[in-house]
């Protein structure tokens, strides 16, 4: 069980950090130290935040989205289908 939220925990820390480290700008970052700290502690608490209704929210809707979006148009384009040969 431990071995299990010590994996979460650091494949959590890692997304964070690519999202905050990348599209955050320089001054508004959190000292690195301070961002791994905080990041161990609330790895669970961050990941429901995240999920009900952060950017974790946001990306997983779009590729749904885009998804549905992208089967509705290739069943409507479809048309009739040819045999080759």
């Amino acid at each position: 069980m431990l071995t299990t939220y010590i994996i979460f925990v650091a494949l959590w820390t890692a997304y964070m950090a690519f999202e905050t480290y990348t599209f955050t700008r320089p001054q508004s970052r959190p000292h690195f130290v301070g961002f791994l700290i905080t990041s161990v502690l609330l790895a669970p608490l961050s990941f429901v935040i995240s999920a009900a209704s952060g950017v974790l929210r946001d990306r997983v809707t779009a590729a749904y989205k885009a998804a549905q979006n992208q089967k509705r148009e290739f069943m409507t384009n479809g048309g009739k289908k040819k045999l080759i040969g």
